[in-house]
This record gives C-alpha cells, structure tokens and sequence, in this order.
C-alpha cells in the first residue's frame, strides 16, 4: 500500500515574497490523515483558513493566488506546492504571517531543505490516487496543456522565447522525489529584463533580484543558469504546483507555452471530471 504522509516535526522558515516583497513568517506543521494542504493566516483576525484546492484559486497573474476575498489571500503557492507534491507530502498545515509564501530563492529549493529538516511521517492510510480515465485538456490560442491517462505522473514541457538566446526549451520528467530533489527544484523562475518595469507597475516582483531569476535580456542570459534549459524546467516545476491544488495525480501532462492560469483550468477541469477519473487507493 502506498500510504499518506505528513511531516514528523514542525519547521518554520521566514524571508520576502517574490511579489510583494513584504516580510513573510511560514510554518509548516503536521495534519491528520486525509486532511490536505491547508493554508492559515494566522496575521488576520480569526486566522482564516484556505484549503489547496481549485476552487479556492482566486488569481493567476503571474503567480498562483488561492484565497475568498482580496482581504484573505495567501500568494505565490505554487513552488511549496511543488515540493510537497515532490517529497510524497499529503498531509500539512501551512501557517503564514503575511500575504505571501517566502520566495527563497526563486525555485523550491528552499521548501525542500524545509521539509528534510521536519522529515516525513507515513500515517498508516492509503493515499488515494487520482487516475484519469480520458484525455483533459486546456488551451488558449496557441498555448495548451493536455492531461493524457497513465500509469504515474509524468510532465513534457515546451517553452518557446523569439529571444533566439532561448529559443525552444523542452524537457520531461516523471518526477519522482529523487528526480525531484535532483533536476527540478533547484530551477528558478525567469524574468524578461523588458517584463521587469511593466510588472512592478501592476505590484509584482517587488521582492525579486538577480539571483532569484534566470534573468534574459535583449542580448541574451544576463546571469549564470544552474541548468543549460533552467527555464524549462522551472515551467515543469509549476505545474507541478499548480496541479497539486486535486492532490496526488498519475496523468501524462503535455504543455506548449502554459503558465498558471491554463495551469489551473486543467486543474479544476480534472476535479469537476467526475466518471473520467478513479481515484481508488494507489497500491504499491
């Protein structure tokens, strides 16, 4: 049986948000069996909780924003979503002080030394595997991303830039915790240095720098890349995020140019899927 797991330990870890660039305290403490990933904001009156699920995403410009109001949002979840889906972590409670997760260093790294540093715990319950009994999808001009059946998770990603320094960039993986830990949570985002000013008008990545980023100029890379295809791999690292919003998944997701709002559509589209999933107990 392949059973849940929550952490053994409580951590906390505090640093900036990506976006908004303000103080941010997270602690991630262990939850019961069948209990989820739910998020608590624990700086506002009567610590209001939001659960990560689909239909609590209340944006996607540019980040994965869940919450029920303006007033009560926690942002930029996807890359701690990423790393509990990564570790096999089906089980937290997630508190937060501030209106955004810490951005650590622009990928999941940060969450994933997080998670070692508490450890994992199995709780004795079969984890309950959505499997997909037909193709979903979701698209957007020519941008799409398509969740096939299979046997387990696996992610084919195609990033395409006219800046002829990237061009296209396409990578896959069945990303398995060593997998994982290994070729896709070290991947930061990438930021457009002609992007930068544009977002910071709309109050995005006011907690950005240089190091955070694989940043791309008119030129070319302006920085060194952990990676040759880093950006790739970071769009892998997202939807990762964003499609543990319907829990542990075993799909083939195909995605051409797709970012956290198509992202989310196929999430949403995948829960409401009815007969066109089964999500008996994994057996292992």
């Amino acid at each position: 049986m392949e059973e849940q797991h929550t952490l053994r330990q409580k951590v906390e870890y505090t640093g900036r948000g990506l976006h908004t660039g303000q103080p941010a305290r997270l602690r991630l403490l262990p939850a019961s069996p069948g209990e989820g990933i739910t998020f608590y904001r624990m700086d506002l009156a009567g610590r209001p909780s939001i659960p990560a699920r689909p239909e609590a995403v209340l944006s996607t410009m540019r980040c994965t924003t869940l919450g029920w109001e303006e007033s009560t949002t926690v942002r930029t979840v996807e890359h701690l979503l990423a790393a509990l889906a990564g570790l096999g972590v089906d089980n937290v409670r997630v508190e937060l002080w501030g209106p955004e997760i810490p951005a650590g260093d622009g990928s999941a790294q940060a969450f994933v030394d997080l998670l070692d540093q508490a450890g994992l715990q199995g709780q004795g319950v079969a984890r309950r595997v959505r499997r997909l009994l037909q193709p979903v999808w979701a698209s957007n001009g020519s941008a799409y991303i398509v969740a096939l059946p299979a046997p387990v998770l696996k992610i084919s990603f195609l990033f395409t830039n006219p800046n002829p320094a990237v061009g296209n960039l396409y990578a896959e993986y069945t990303p398995v915790p060593e997998v994982f830990r290994r070729e896709l949570a070290p991947a930061r985002t990438v930021a457009f240095l002609e992007e930068l000013e544009a977002l910071r008008r709309q109050g995005l990545a006011n907690g950005g720098s240089e190091d955070m980023a694989v940043v791309v100029g008119p030129g070319g890379y302006v920085n060194a890349r952990r990676f040759p295809d880093e950006i790739v791999r970071h769009k892998i690292l997202d939807v990762m995020g964003d499609l543990a919003l319907v829990g542990p998944l075993a799909a083939h997701i195909i995605a051409l140019r797709s970012g956290h709002t198509l992202d989310v559509e196929l999430a949403r589209k995948i829960a409401a899927a009815g007969t066109g999933v089964d999500d008996s107990p994994a057996i292992g």
